[in-house]
């Protein structure tokens, strides 16, 4: 999802609200598995359903990492089924950006003490798996309605953390989750510049299917705008060394729009990838069906001198 505030450029403002729900054919590898035991509290112990991703009564999803392992491996988000805006329920992009952390935390500059900043983190997922992995994760997202879900998210998933760790005889930290790891979850519009300021520059600046919308509502120019805004908020957010780590996958044509302004200031992060044609790495995930469509960029800040100079 998108929200943005009319500070970075004037023709910013507005706001998309949309609910995709994706039924896949076959469930995921995950589906079949033995529920896990959790606690939730002042409810007591709770089973979360396995359900696929979409069905009407999984109002917990599990997501179990094949790249992690102990604590960090298996997570439980709840979602917001039937709800009116596009962070209500996981989408496929922040399954495999999950995933991605998983393998490459270190990669992405995602390490114990690091720090990095979430935009449209929604339900908060990929918030929490950085966390586990160490990071002071600032978890952000434009809708204050969703803020509350992905609170109880980060409380759950300290929860079952630490239910793991008790399991393997490894300590706590303070925060429940290993590596000394934590989320904060606010509120950031898009374009928001003293917002955005206030918050500093971050290690690492995570998003996934954040330039997803539906033209025929908002209309190109306020997609553009849109897109703008966005990139305005990640130049604030970051730094020269900062890691621009981002998952897409292509539903409008309008999206490619988004590219172009992005490669104006960001370079891509990876060996032998040039030009505006770089379209980023296939990073298919098994038991994720949309994910074979789902794209990784990594960028970093282009330096002085370079094509896009040293402003947004």
């Amino acid at each position: 999802m998108w929200l943005l505030a009319p500070l970075c450029a004037p023709a910013c403002g507005g706001h998309s609200q949309a609910l995709v729900v994706y039924v896949p054919t076959t469930p995921p590898s995950w589906a079949t598995a033995a529920p896990i035991r959790i606690f939730i509290p002042g409810n007591g112990t709770s089973s979360v359903p396995t359900h696929a991703t979409g069905i009407p009564d999984e109002v917990f999803r599990r997501v179990v990492l094949g790249s992690g392992g102990g604590r960090c491996s298996s997570f439980a988000i709840e979602q917001v089924i039937g709800g009116s805006d596009t962070g209500s329920v996981l989408w496929s992009g922040s399954v495999v950006l999950a995933e991605l952390i998983g393998a490459r935390a270190a990669t992405f500059g995602i390490v114990p003490g690091s720090t990095a900043i979430e935009l449209g983190a929604g339900l908060g997922l990929v918030s929490i798996v950085a966390s586990c992995l160490g990071a002071r994760v600032v978890a952000t997202d434009g809708d204050e309605s969703i803020q509350p879900v992905a609170k109880r998210n980060v409380l759950l998933n300290q929860r079952l953390q630490d239910v793991a760790g008790s399991q393997s005889g490894s300590e706590s930290n303070e925060g429940g989750q290993s590596g000394a790891g934590s989320v904060d979850v606010r509120q950031l519009w898009w374009g928001d510049v003293a917002a955005a300021r206030a918050l500093g520059s971050f290690d690492t600046v995570l998003g996934s299917d954040l330039v997803y919308g539906t033209d025929g509502i908002v209309g190109p120019v306020a997609r553009e705008a849109s897109f703008a805004a966005l990139l305005c908020t990640m130049w604030l957010l970051s730094h020269e060394n900062t890691t621009l780590v981002l998952t897409y996958r292509e539903r409008k044509p309008i999206e490619a729009r988004f590219f172009t302004m992005l490669w104006e200031q960001f370079e891509p992060d990876v060996e032998g990838a040039s030009g505006e044609a770089w379209r980023g790495e296939a990073s298919p995930i098994a038991g994720v069906p949309e994910s074979s469509s789902v794209r990784l960029f990594t960028f970093r800040r282009r330096r002085r001198g370079r094509t896009g100079g040293d402003t947004p």
